[in-house]
């Protein structure tokens, strides 16, 4: 793991997202933390589509590790009990820890009016930054998700990270960016989710748009 960041960072990379939940070895991954590059630390449920087995109790201790560890930011899923979503919160901002709170429907792009309850939700707990992710089946399922990211961003100040996992959803990620979306997502070897690009990739294709 220790390769990859130092990869991410040499690439150009501005942040690195440590997957606690992936970590095969977890001995030491504090350590990852004092690199000079910022890192948000996910530790994501078996429920939210990653490879935490343990109760929600232990999720959340390891996440209170990464803070007190020194992670620039976390990302708590929505569907994290509230009391133990409100205990990382408060401990992130005690510690200066930016969050983002997350929602992702691994199954499809919900409606306009879904996407708006569920951002209304993740700002009513304060965050830094919203998190709304879909799964994109079709073109209309991606142009949907960009029109959401268009419409929030200009009328709110709260900074919302949008775009569409699967293949039919690729060119979001490097579309959303240019659209207000502050962060993308993208794999220096493994990709981690459906549809996307490796850096080197997104990283061109954001510069030529950019020019």
């Amino acid at each position: 793991m220790k390769k990859n960041v130092k990869n991410a960072e040499k690439s150009g990379a501005e942040v690195i997202e440590l997957r606690l939940d992936k970590l095969e070895d977890t001995s030491g991954w504090e350590k990852l933390l004092q690199e000079n590059i910022a890192t948000i630390v996910t530790n994501r449920s078996e429920q939210e589509g990653g490879y935490f087995e343990g109760s929600e109790s232990e999720r959340t201790e390891i996440l209170i590790d990464a803070i007190e560890a020194g992670a620039s930011c976390i990302d708590i899923e929505l569907s994290t009990p509230e009391e133990k979503r409100d205990l990382l919160l408060e401990t992130a901002l005690e510690n200066s820890t930016s969050t983002i709170v997350s929602f992702h429907d691994f199954e499809k792009v919900p409606s306009i009016k879904k996407l708006t309850e569920k951002t209304k939700k993740i700002e009513s707990t304060g965050c830094d930054f919203a998190k709304i992710i879909g799964f994109s089946k079709d073109a209309q399922d991606s142009l949907k998700i960009l029109d959401f990211l268009v419409n929030y961003t200009e009328k709110n100040e709260k900074p919302i990270i949008t775009f569409a996992m699967g293949e039919k959803g690729k060119f979001t990620r490097a579309v959303a960016p240019l659209l207000g979306s502050p962060i993308t997502y993208a794999s220096i070897e493994e990709k981690t989710a459906p549809g996307q690009f490796r850096f080197s990739d997104l990283k061109e294709i954001l510069e030529k748009y950019r020019k």
